[in-house]
């Protein structure tokens, strides 16, 4: 519902804005139009709505490839959790009760604080941060023939693979498009409507027609980069699904024999 709400705002405005645009237009320049008009005005029309596409298009990739990594680091950082957590099989009881009650801390942490934080402001949760250091605390505390050990040496690597996804998705979660090319976007949209509407067609109504199709297409062009461009916010936001998945895995884990 919140999702059509978007569409329905950004690109009934767009279309709202063309509708207007081309009856003043039509009005103000309808006296003044004379043989060549269209013939001038066509090429710069060309250029500038090339010149937008190019643009437009270019960002609209970007923003969907960085929502499509933010979706997989997420999901490989829930998947490399579940494995961590079954190499804890290997360790003495009091070890892996320690290390398998962290893990489990830190995955209900991400999903119960940090994925809000993160939809807000793009932040990091302070317990999910604590139970990284206390991990990494108590490896180093560890007798030395005990973290020498091939066990150890697997589950050092996989929790530092953990600690890269995290940080990952922590910069994930700030990123957008800078404030200037939101407004290079809306003053290019509006530019090119507006050049569209400044053609001069004899009948009104295909003018209109063709004016609010162009324009309702570079609404959805920018709807689609307003509900996407931070992965951790918005209608189409990313959950911790993958996570709540871990949790599951846990549990088949410690009923195992």
């Amino acid at each position: 519902m919140q999702v059509a709400l978007y569409a329905v705002l950004i690109v009934g405005a767009c279309v709202v804005y063309a509708l207007a645009a081309v009856v003043i237009a039509r009005r103000l320049i309808q006296p003044h139009v004379r043989e060549g008009h269209n013939d001038v005005l066509v090429p710069l029309f060309l250029t500038a709505g090339t010149l937008y596409a190019v643009l437009l298009g270019f960002l609209v990739i970007a923003v969907w490839e960085n929502y499509d990594a933010a979706k997989a680091n997420a999901a490989e950082e829930a998947s490399t959790l579940t494995t961590l957590y079954r190499q804890t099989s290997g360790m003495q009881p009091n070890e892996q009760a320690e290390f398998r009650a962290l893990i489990r801390s830190y995955t209900e942490n991400v999903i119960h604080d940090e994925w809000a934080i993160q939809a807000k402001t793009g932040g990091a949760s302070p317990k999910a941060r604590a139970d990284v250091v206390k991990i990494y605390s108590i490896f180093k505390s560890l007798p030395p023939n005990v973290a020498d050990s091939a066990i150890s040496a697997d589950f050092l690597r996989t929790f530092d693979s953990v600690a890269d996804d995290r940080n990952r998705r922590t910069l994930q979660a700030n990123e957008s498009l800078a404030p200037i090319l939101w407004i290079c976007m809306l003053a290019g949209g509006a530019v090119v409507i507006a050049m569209a509407c400044l053609l001069f067609m004899e009948r009104r109504g295909p003018q209109l027609v063709a004016a609010t199709l162009m324009a309702a297409l570079i609404g959805s062009l920018l709807f689609m980069l307003a509900i996407l461009d931070r992965p951790y916010a918005g209608p189409l936001a990313l959950s911790a699904d993958d996570f709540e998945h871990s949790i599951s895995v846990y549990a088949s884990v410690d009923q195992a024999p």
